[in-house]
């Protein structure tokens, strides 16, 4: 076997490994996975978030219940010099009674912040804990799909280093710097070498020179294309060999 037939085995191997590539790359549970993993991120940045709020809203309530406790205090202890006897006058008295107006008012201000805050506090428990539910669905899944993927994968790979196999023996049987070319033109071309198909270039369909197609069913030489630089590989060279010799 000649090296534009070996280089010819060369790129199917190749190629073969580059469409498992794109498998691994493509694969439907990849996606599944990343996905996921986004998603789960994402939950886990909102339940921090709201932990961080019902935090500051818990911060909140325990301040106004304080504040609650001491106007209460007040408006007791005012309530018990009335009752004891303290009021000495009647301006006092009134002043006080006015005191006891306004402590109410406040009383009754705080009572309504204390509820909108324990509403909100339920509000964000009740998110909270829809989230938790949602990151342990979450996580199952992810566990599940990264079975199945990594089942996936691991037939993926046997196949693929068979092949990787099979391209670096031929890899060995190669010249160096014919390996070095094709690098080349498989990086510009995507295909470095091209099947000659009805006396036209496999790569760019364009017509060749009747002195091209002699030369190519007379040798191993390395040819290129004219137009588009690919090495061209003649299949049947051996069948067209045996006509002319008959």
């Amino acid at each position: 076997m000649g090296q534009l037939d070996l280089l010819w085995e060369y790129q199917n191997l190749d190629l073969a490994l580059d469409k498992y590539d794109k498998m691994r790359k493509n694969s439907s549970l990849r996606n599944k996975l990343i996905e996921l993993k986004n998603y789960l991120v994402q939950q886990q940045e909102q339940l921090v978030k709201l932990n961080e709020d019902a935090e500051k809203k818990n911060h909140i309530l325990n301040r106004i219940n304080h504040e609650y406790e001491d106007i209460l205090k007040a408006f007791k202890s005012d309530f018990d010099k009335v009752k004891g006897g303290q009021v000495r006058s009647v301006k006092q008295l009134e002043e006080m009674q006015k005191a006891a107006v306004e402590l109410k008012e406040k009383l009754a201000r705080k009572e309504e912040e204390i509820k909108g805050l324990l509403k909100d506090i339920q509000a964000l428990s009740n998110r909270l804990e829809d989230i938790r539910v949602r990151i342990v669905k979450a996580k199952k899944e992810y566990s599940s799909t990264k079975t199945e993927y990594d089942n996936e994968v691991a037939k993926i790979q046997k196949e693929y280093q068979e092949f990787k196999a099979q391209r670096n023996e031929l890899k060995n049987r190669l010249d160096p710097e014919l390996i070095k070319r094709y690098n080349r033109l498989k990086k510009s071309r995507g295909t470095a070498i091209v099947m000659v198909e009805q006396n036209c270039c496999g790569g760019c369909n364009m017509s060749l020179a009747a002195l091209v197609l002699e030369r190519l069913k007379k040798g191993d030489d390395i040819i290129e294309c004219e137009n588009c630089g690919r090495i061209l590989y003649l299949a049947n060279k051996a069948d067209n060999d045996t006509k002319s010799a008959v």
